[in-house]
């Protein structure tokens, strides 16, 4: 290298500012660099500039070509001619100082968003896997109830749509469908008649767009299901369908729509509506979720009528009935929607229209397009696919290779590692498939690519290309739920098969049906709408990424209270020290190995474990303050007092044991140190086998878990006292209501007396003179003697002997008398330990609610919503054994609890109790997406 060293010399600028070596300047008004030389060159005529940039940006190090005009680090040097060198002004570092803040909390918000989503996505997907795991509890719930109940047992439970509608006198014909019924006069929508007429398709279509509240008669939207049933019935296709894209014209794919009209709507407006040339493909999941699934399945009816070969329509997992019957907030919502605009008859017809939808679409033999993915069986064909029994319900549990065949094509996902693999986040049954998997079966079957849906991607785009690009994944429900913020996506083929990929974010349906009656107006576009519409949409996004956030943390608790109990277990024994804390690192791993979620933990931990700023955690503080909101609501359609009086239970249950003192003392104390830790707990009540279910026991383990874990046992036994004497006066029951006043009165009396120098222990010991440990009756009059209370009569002694003798055995246990002679508790002033323990069972029923809906409708066969108060327990006892059965805990119900539970859910006394209003009190308080402000279908 040579150096050419000019002398220092001022280059005066366009905008007559002169600049130096040494002046700090920005290159083509986007890099900026400090002057290091200036002069001739042998890269070309004129003055040219070397400057050595703030970033690697550059070219070199000041040495091109064996020429170097000066000295800077590698990649920071640039040559350029002097008129393309700024001089950098002061405002300019401010704007890149702000441009840099503005990108930076941009990318936060992403990234806040993207943690958003995994978090919401993973609930959602953890709701589907629960779904499953309810699958082998529903069958014990099934076989239980079929063999105490043989005169109901007759009909399968839920084998087939067919086999339902037979068993509710819903015709199997489909040409019947909707004949019986009758159009009321004073219905407002549009009319149909058969054969269909294009005009007709096009009224229907402007009044969708114009005015979707008003649902179309439930007989036309019989009429249409059945002769659309009967359409596919007639072309006795199996589970695989082949379609043609039409010859110069367009072939359409849906991923899920999911009920959202906006979307769909959307892509009709820019496609136009199927005819000749334009053919539409919805690939599954039109049902659920959202309020229109109805809407959207009324307009493809008709059009499938009308042009058979130009629409076409697979089964997603969504078209299923155990799923719609759900509610919206547990990932149905179909069955609440049908039955608010229509009726029971008309859920019955859909979904035996659902079983006779294909599978799987091949697409000119060359696409196959299926809902969820790739079956695990090797080496399957569509010819083996075509094969299958279709026209049934998706099995619960894969049992056979048809089975599995089934439930793949509705419920796989993919996976980047090679072979079959299980999708744990979804549930037990579900698995993923590999590139080599997807690469086998496309080889197999002759094809070049594979689409499926059934998921968001990710990225929160509306498609995601994976596998080498021979699996497309595509997703047109934008913004979905309202919450999420990702794109939905079309894949639209020509007739040559090349396709391509269209994004979109669909306005609300409020804004969409305004601009259609606009333009059907002539008004014409309104001044700057365009910019008012971004700023909407933007505003509306940001709502619904607060909506999702927030959903996401309600529904985050609830998975939480649900493993309240074993997350208290894990981080116990962890907590080596007894010191009720944890490392942070330790919370985390906590919540993923109980929780079993996929979920950023780590910028969820200051939101919900308020870590100290040494980094640890206060559990016991965390697990309490974690509360399931569908308990602050109560059950709604119970009488006032079912929560004490179940956690009475619980104590007489304990108290039933009728230990001596002693026998109390040895049975919570085994090692004599005078204390009760939860383990001894435990093992006490497990030993004398009394009636109190498995995960109560854990609740009071974790509420005694104070300070340093242990309690003394006279406080312990308080604690009990407490929680049975405030909520229940069983002892009334033993003496007439017109004296069962003065009793308490005097009972409350002879307690402060006894009471005000010792320990109720130690004022049990005085009084059992004979020391076997209990109270005789002698024994009590003679205490009452002594204590000399004026005006005590020995009428007034008898009441308060049979008062406080609850069980009626002749002695008072300890417990007995803890009940008789109450103290404050005031560690639990508040009434935690009800609260906890009510939290406890509504917790593990709604857990389990799926199953017990379950068990209501194997008496409820035609829908009715209601069971006999006899039935509705028979129900619950069903579930009860059924997860004791599974191997699992106990049921979450003592007999005892669950006779209380009986007792009052009967609120108006007739007999019958409304059991859709019974589990709609299960449901998280969130807030049900609307839809841009529409009314909502869910049921309460």
């Amino acid at each position: 290298f040579s150096l050419h060293p000019k002398p220092f010399q001022i280059v005066p600028m366009a905008d007559h500012t002169p600049i130096a070596v040494g002046t700090k300047v920005t290159v083509s008004g986007k890099r900026k660099g400090v002057i290091k030389y200036i002069g001739a060159t042998s890269f070309g005529p004129g003055e040219w500039c070397g400057v050595e940039l703030d970033k690697p940006k550059g070219n070199h190090d000041g040495g091109v070509d064996g020429q170097r005009y000066f000295t800077c680090k590698a990649q920071h040097g640039v040559y350029v001619p002097t008129d393309e060198v700024q001089p950098l002004k002061p405002w300019q570092s401010a704007v890149r100082v702000i441009q840099s803040l503005v990108r930076g909390s941009r990318d936060r918000q992403v990234s806040q968003h993207r943690k958003a989503f995994m978090t919401w996505n993973a609930l959602d997907l953890d709701e589907e896997a629960q779904h499953h795991e309810q699958a082998a509890t529903q069958d014990r719930v099934e076989a239980l109830l079929r063999a105490s109940h043989p005169s109901v047992a007759q009909l399968p439970n839920e084998i087939s749509a067919v086999t339902l509608a037979e068993a509710c006198g819903v015709p199997t014909d489909p040409m019947q469908w909707g004949e019986d019924m009758d159009v009321e006069s004073d219905y407002e929508g549009p009319h149909l008649s058969f054969p269909m007429t294009h005009a007709q398709a096009e009224e229907l279509l402007h009044h969708i767009r114009s005015n979707p509240d008003l649902p179309l008669h439930k007989k036309y939207t019989a009429q249409l299901l059945g002769r659309c049933t009967q359409l596919l019935m007639d072309q006795k296709m199996g589970a695989v369908c082949e379609a043609e894209c039409p010859p110069n014209g367009k072939m359409v794919i849906f991923g899920d729509t999911h009920g959202q009209l906006a979307d769909f709507l959307l892509v009709l407006q820019r496609h136009g509506p199927p005819s000749d040339k334009v053919a539409y493909l919805l690939n599954g999941d039109i049902a659920d979720r959202g309020d229109n699934s109805v809407e959207i399945f009324v307009v493809i009816l008709i059009y499938k009528i009308l042009f058979p070969t130009r629409v076409f329509i697979n089964r997603g997992n969504h078209e299923n009935h155990d799923i719609n019957r759900k509610p919206a907030e547990y990932g149905g919502g179909f069955y609440d929607e049908v039955t608010y605009k229509l009726d029971g008859a008309c859920f019955l017809m859909f979904q035996q229209f659902f079983e006779n939808l294909p599978l799987v679409t091949v697409l000119n033999k060359q696409v196959v397009v299926l809902h969820g993915g790739i079956p695990r069986r090797e080496g399957v064909l569509l010819k083996q696919i075509t094969a299958i029994n279709r026209k049934r319900q998706c099995p619960k549990v894969v049992q056979s290779v048809e089975d599995a065949i089934l439930f793949d094509l509705m419920w796989a996902d993919p996976q980047d590692i090679k072979g079959i693999g299980l999708a744990a986040q979804r549930g037990p049954n579900c698995r993923k498939f590999g590139p080599d998997i997807t690469k086998r079966f496309l080889s197999d079957n002759s094809l070049s690519l594979c689409i499926r849906s059934h998921e968001v991607p990710i990225s929160l785009r509306g498609f995601e290309e994976r596998h080498d690009g021979r699996l497309l994944t595509v997703f047109s429900a934008s913004n979905y739920c309202g919450q999420a913020g990702n794109y939905g996506a079309i894949v639209v083929f020509d007739s040559d098969m090349a396709y391509t990929l269209e994004e979109h974010m669909a306005p609300d349906l409020d804004t969409m049906i305004a601009d259609y009656l606009a333009e059907q107006e002539a008004q014409g576009p309104r001044p700057n709408q365009n910019a008012i519409r971004r700023m909407q949409k933007a505003s509306s996004i940001k709502e619904s990424r607060e909506r999702m956030e927030e959903e996401a943390m309600l529904k985050l608790e609830v998975k939480i209270c649900q493993n309240k109990d074993d997350l208290w277990w894990f981080f116990k024994n962890v907590d080596k020290n007894n010191s009720g804390k944890v490392t942070a690192a330790k919370w985390r791993e906590g919540m993923s190995a109980v929780l079993k979620l996929d979920v950023p933990w780590f910028s969820l931990q200051k939101q919900l474990a308020d870590p100290d700023p040494e980094g640890n955690v206060d559990y016991r503080a965390f697990l309490d303050r974690m509360k399931n909101r569908a308990v602050g609501e109560g059950l709604k359609n119970t009488q006032n007092g079912w929560e004490k009086q179940m956690v009475v239970k619980l104590y007489e249950s304990i108290l039933r044991a009728d230990f001596s003192l002693k026998e109390t003392l040895a049975e919570f104390d085994p090692d004599g140190d005078g204390v009760v830790s939860p383990w001894e707990f435990k093992q006490a009540l497990q030993k004398c086998s009394v009636d109190v279910p498995e995960q109560q026991i854990v609740t009071l383990m974790r509420l005694i878990d104070k300070g340093d874990g242990k309690l003394d046992v006279g406080s312990f036994l308080d604690r009990f006292q407490v929680v049975y004497s405030t909520a229940n006066d069983e002892g009334a029951a033993n003496v007439g209501s017109s004296t069962g006043g003065r009793v308490r009165s005097l009972l409350a009396e002879v307690g402060r007396n006894l009471l005000k120098r010792k320990s109720r222990l130690q004022v049990f010991q005085d009084m059992d003179t004979n020391g076997d440990g209990f109270i005789s009756e002698d024994e009590f009059y003679n205490m009452l003697d002594r204590l000399q209370l004026n005006g005590l009569t020995q009428s007034d002694k008898n009441d308060l002997w049979r008062y406080v003798d609850v069980n009626g055995d002749g002695h008072l246990n300890y417990l007995e008398f803890c009940a008789a002679f109450q103290v404050v508790d005031t560690m639990d002033s508040g009434g935690g330990a009800v609260n906890e323990i009510v939290e406890c069972i509504v917790t593990a029923l709604q857990k389990n609610m799926s199953s017990l809906e379950f068990a209501f409708r194997f008496f409820d066969q035609r829908g009715a919503g209601q069971v006999s108060v006899h039935d509705f327990k028979a129900g619950l006892r069903a579930l009860n054994a059924s997860i004791r059965d599974g191997g699992g805990r106990s049921g979450p119900l003592s007999e005892d609890q669950l006779n209380v539970l009986v007792q009052f859910v009967d609120k108006d006394g007739d007999g019958n109790v409304d059991y859709e209003e019974f589990l709609s009190a299960f449901k998280p308080l969130a807030t049900r997406f609307e839809g841009g402000g529409r009314m909502s279908r869910a049921r309460s």
